[in-house]
C-alpha cells in the first residue's frame, strides 16, 4: 500500500473521470489507472464501477473512501506535528532535484548562499532519495513542504509541471545542452553528425519521459540537415549516458556543465554546430503556500545572484 494510491482514489472520487484525476495528479492516465488498479488488488475487491462514464464508486469503494480521507488526514497531521518539532539533527532546508544538478551545481550554490545568509544546515537528495521517484511525486511533495527546494534544467519551449500558479521558480544558470562523441585512438570525434543510412550513428538516447528527452527532441527539431541515428542505449539519467559515450559506446547530448571533466581529460569532444544545441536554464522553484524563514532568506539571496552561463 502506498499513500500515493490512497490520494489518487479520492481525487477520483471526486471528480469521476479517469483522465481529470489524472491531469489533477500530474501524471499520464495510464500510469493513473495502474495505480488504482494496484490500490484495488491490494484492498481485495472492485473499487470502482467502470461501466459508466462517469464513473461511480462501488458499494466497497464509497466504504472506503471515508477510510482513506481519515486514514491521510490522520497521517498528514502526524507528519506535519513531527516536521515542526525540529530539533538539531534536522535540516534547516531539504533540497531535491536531478542527480546531474545535484552533483554538478548545487555544491557551488551551496557556497555561494552560505556566503551571503550564513550557515545553514541541508538534506540534498534525489528525487528517489527523498521519496519523489517520478515527477507527480516530487509535485506533492514540494507542495506539502516536504522539500523546500527543487532544482531541475528547463527551457522557455518546454513547460513543466511546476509551471503553475502554485509555485515560484527563478533561473539560477545556463548551460549549452549539445552533443558529445567519444574519441578515437587520435583524439579526434569518433562519431560526426549526421552520420549516412548505412552507417547511422549509435545513439545514447534519454527515456522518453524525462526533461532532458523533451530538451533532446527540441534541439533535434531544429537541425535543418537530415540526421542518420540508432538509438543504442536509453536511462533517464545524464551519468549513466556519460559513463556509456567515455566506454565508445555511442554519441549523445548532455549538459556542457555535466561533462566539464571528461573534455578536460579528452574523453569526450562536442560535435556538431551551435545549429544542433540549445540552450538550457537550470531553474530553482518552491512552493508558494508553504515556507520558513531561512527558505525565504535563501529565496531573497537569489535575487542577488546574477544567473551564470557554465
Amino acid at each position: 500500500m502506498e499513500i500515493t494510491w490512497l490520494e489518487d482514489f479520492i481525487v477520483l472520487a471526486r471528480t469521476k473521470h479517469f483522465s481529470r484525476a489524472a491531469e489533477e495528479r500530474h501524471v499520464s492516465q495510464p500510469a493513473f489507472s495502474r495505480r488504482i488498479q494496484a490500490l484495488e488488488s491490494w484492498m481485495g475487491t472492485r473499487l470502482i464501477d467502470r461501466r459508466t462514464t462517469p464513473i461511480n464508486l462501488t458499494p466497497e469503494g464509497d466504504r472506503f473512501r471515508e477510510t482513506a480521507i481519515g486514514v491521510l488526514r490522520d497521517i498528514y497531521r502526524d507528519r506535519d506535528a513531527f516536521r515542526r518539532d525540529f530539533s538539531k539533527m534536522h535540516a534547516d532546508v531539504w533540497i531535491s532535484g536531478s542527480t546531474s544538478v545535484l552533483v554538478h551545481f548545487v555544491p557551488d550554490w551551496l557556497a555561494e548562499m552560505t556566503a551571503r545568509v550564513g550557515p545553514f544546515k541541508t538534506n540534498v537528495g534525489t528525487y528517489g532519495s527523498h521519496n519523489t521517484g517520478t515527477p507527480s511525486d516530487m509535485v506533492q511533495r514540494l507542495r506539502q513542504g516536504e522539500i523546500d527546494f527543487t532544482f531541475t534544467y528547463a527551457h522557455p519551449s518546454m513547460p513543466w509541471i511546476l509551471d503553475t500558479g502554485n509555485f515560484d521558480w527563478k533561473i539560477v544558470a545556463t548551460t549549452a545542452f549539445r552533443p558529445y562523441s567519444p574519441v578515437d585512438e587520435q583524439g579526434r570525434a569518433r562519431f560526426e553528425l549526421p552520420g549516412t543510412d548505412e552507417a547511422p550513428l549509435p545513439w545514447l538516447a534519454y527515456a522518453t519521459d524525462s526533461v532532458l528527452a523533451r530538451a533532446e527532441g527540441l534541439a533535434i527539431q531544429g537541425i535543418q540537415r537530415e540526421l542518420h541515428l540508432q538509438i543504442m542505449h536509453q536511462s533517464m539519467g545524464v551519468d549513466m549516458l556519460k559513463r556509456l559515450a567515455t566506454y565508445g559506446e555511442g554519441f549523445g547530448w548532455f549538459p556542457a556543465i555535466s561533462v566539464v571533466r571528461e573534455v578536460d581529460e579528452g574523453l569526450l569532444v562536442p560535435v556538431g554546430t551551435d545549429a544542433e544545441s540549445v540552450e538550457l536554464e537550470i531553474r530553482l522553484y518552491r512552493a508558494k503556500s508553504r515556507s520558513r524563514k531561512m527558505v525565504d532568506k535563501i529565496w531573497d539571496a537569489v535575487d542577488e545572484v546574477e544567473p551564470v552561463r557554465l
